[in-house]
C-alpha cells in the first residue's frame, strides 16, 4: 500500500524534510519526493543516502540501501510513502496524525490518497 501525497504552499522544501524525516523513523516504510526524484543520479548510492538522511533521524547505512522507493510510486505527487508490509488501520492512522503534526506548524496544505 502506498499514500501519495499532495503539497499545498510554501515551505516547500521545509514539508518534504517533515515528511522524510517521518519516513526515516518508521523501518517500514519507504519513500520517494520530487527532491529526490530530481536529483543527480550520483545520489542512488548509498554513501550519499545515508549522508542525506542521517541528519533527518536515526537511520543505519543498511536502511539507505532500501529506503527509497521506486520514481514511479509518485505518480506525479509530491511524496509517497509506501509501506513493506501490508499496514493495519493503526499504522494508516498514525501516519496521518504525524504528518498533520508535522506540516500544521509549516502552514502547509496537504492532499493524501492511499493505493494499493
Amino acid at each position: 500500500m502506498k499514500a501519495l501525497i499532495r503539497l499545498y504552499g510554501p515551505p516547500y522544501i521545509e514539508a518534504v524534510a517533515a515528511l522524510e524525516k517521518i519516513a526515516v523513523e518508521n523501518p517500514r516504510i519507504c519513500l520517494m519526493n520530487q527532491v529526490l526524484l530530481h536529483a543527480d543520479p550520483y545520489t542512488q548510492a548509498v554513501d550519499w543516502v545515508y549522508n542525506y538522511f542521517k541528519g533527518r533521524g536515526k537511520v543505519s547505512y543498511e536502511r539507505c540501501g532500501s529506503i527509497l522507493a521506486k520514481a514511479e510510486d509518485l505518480e506525479g505527487h509530491d511524496f509517497v510513502f509506501v509501506w513493506m508490509l501490508e499496514p493495519t488501520k493503526g499504522y494508516v492512522d498514525e501516519l496521518i496524525k504525524r504528518i498533520d503534526g508535522a506540516l500544521r506548524p509549516l502552514g502547509v496544505m496537504y492532499t493524501i490518497t492511499f493505493k494499493k
